[in-house]
């Protein structure tokens, strides 16, 4: 690949990540100044869609509905206008499938594409590397190639799972086991009638729905046995009262706001305050919530559509699913099959069962020291970032970017899952949006050594914003 510069005196921002994060940062920094470039940055050469939605699988809902999923936060109808466009679609309880989602997002592509088509430079490539150049970056890529930038945008997403311990190396090499499961692919579970899910929160639903067929039986294992919870078919009334306290104080609020109000509700508007209240935690509460609270907000925060809902409980009801509360302490190959062991929660005795296939269903990788991304061990060896003092992402300060050794590093920033340190709440597309929009104002400002295209691109109306009128 050649070398991306600027050969317009313009700057080059690099976005690494072009799923939902990185494409909004990309589209919001094109119309916010007319003097920057965008370089896209994607390993998995489909842009738009991430690994989120890029599924066709028609049981892959949404776990938030259309009406709060738009891409711009000052319009919370652009999702559902494009929908009625489509020539054909159909939601489900208010809910879509995460495929008909990322042709959502594929189409705000096609628009920065079509409307800034000199400005956006899509690279189907992996990072691996960052060096400092000058007053800018230059980002080394897996098939040689680098881009020059005065900016880059960290938007990786959620880092990808690893083996929950339990998981030996020969059963990790094995095609008994699966690693990643957004990499499922049926024909990896062809013959199997019994399957081991470890997990059982939104991951392992989307596992069990999608290898569901007559004859086969999936247990799901995970230290608290705890299901997502369900919305509810019909938006409850809003809950409106404040928050304010430490882990334990908010507890005791949302248990007393629960006797009276819709749980859903309760935790809706807890949701809205999470950000807040999480910056204002110690270092003492933040690692209590972890450790005590949150399976917990977790099963309540992360659920499931009703369509889903139904399904799993249905699965459920007929013993096609299992749900088990307890730790895998070992598993053996075993000619074609698998021998794990667990022990029950509150058990010291394990309990061992044969298996035809495991898929691991733990969720994103949550030890930031621990990934194998290549460009993440770059910039942690290099100093250019380090790991906030909970392990779950890097340090960044208010504006995304990320803290060195011992101060923040200009033109270095993170958005979404990799800031969760320093928002906590920050994986869902209601938040990421707002996220994605801050951000790129903070980038597209420091950026600004010419005329902003800012007043040229009125926020009211970002969809025309991307095609340049």
């Amino acid at each position: 690949m050649p070398q991306t510069g600027t050969p317009d005196g313009r700057q080059n921002v690099a976005v690494v990540g072009a799923g939902f994060s990185g494409l909004l940062t990309a589209i919001h920094l094109l119309r916010l100044n007319a003097r920057l470039r965008v370089t896209l940055i994607e390993r998995r050469k489909v842009f738009g869609p991430g690994t989120a939605y890029d599924t066709g699988n028609p049981h892959h809902l949404l776990n938030v509905r259309l009406d709060n999923m738009g891409a711009f936060p000052d319009q919370p109808g652009h999702l559902a206008d494009w929908l009625a466009e489509q020539p054909s679609w159909r939601a489900q309880d208010g809910f879509i499938t995460r495929g008909v989602y990322g042709d959502y997002l594929q189409h705000l592509l096609d628009q920065a594409l079509d409307g800034a088509p000199e400005r956006l430079t899509l690279a189907a490539s992996e990072a691996r590397a960052l060096d400092r150049d000058g007053a800018g970056w230059t980002l080394t890529l897996d098939d040689g190639g680098t881009v020059q930038a005065e900016a880059v945008v960290l938007a990786l997403g959620n880092l990808e799972p690893a083996s929950p311990p339990g998981v030996d190396e020969a059963l990790r090499n094995s095609p008994l086991y699966v690693e990643n499961p957004w990499r499922l692919e049926a024909e990896a579970a062809e013959g199997a009638r019994d399957i081991l899910l470890i997990g059982a929160g939104l991951t392992m639903v989307d596992a069990a729905l999608s290898l569901r067929r007559p004859g086969r039986r999936f247990t799901a294992l995970s230290r608290h046995g705890l299901l997502p919870r369900a919305h509810a078919t019909v938006p409850p009334e809003p809950y409106v009262e404040a928050f304010s306290g430490g882990p334990s104080d908010v507890l005791k609020q949302v248990r007393q706001a629960t006797q009276t109000h819709d749980w859903r509700a309760v935790f809706d508007h807890l949701r809205h305050s999470a950000r807040p209240l999480w910056r204002s935690w110690t270092a003492v509460q933040r690692k209590r919530f972890l450790r005590h609270l949150r399976p917990l907000w977790d099963v309540h925060r992360h659920r499931l559509s009703p369509g889903s809902a139904r399904d799993i409980h249905s699965m459920l009801a007929s013993g096609e699913l299992t749900v088990l509360a307890g730790k895998l302490s070992e598993t053996a190959l075993d000619g074609r099959s698998v021998e794990a062991a667990w022990r029950p929660r509150g058990r010291r005795r394990a309990i061992r069962g044969r298996f035809d296939l495991v898929v691991n269903c733990t969720g994103p990788l949550g030890v930031i020291q621990q990934s194998r991304e290549p460009l993440i061990a770059d910039i942690l060896k290099k100093g250019y970032g380090r790991p906030d003092p909970l392990g779950l992402g890097l340090q960044v300060d208010g504006d995304g970017r990320l803290i060195g050794q011992d101060r923040p590093t200009d033109g270095l920033y993170a958005i979404g899952p990799l800031t969760r340190g320093a928002f906590w709440e920050i994986t869902a597309v209601p938040d990421l949006r707002a996220q994605a929009l801050d951000l790129a104002e903070h980038v597209a400002a420091a950026g600004a050594t010419g005329q902003s295209g800012a007043a040229d691109w009125p926020r009211t109306d970002p969809a025309a914003i991307v095609r340049g009128t």
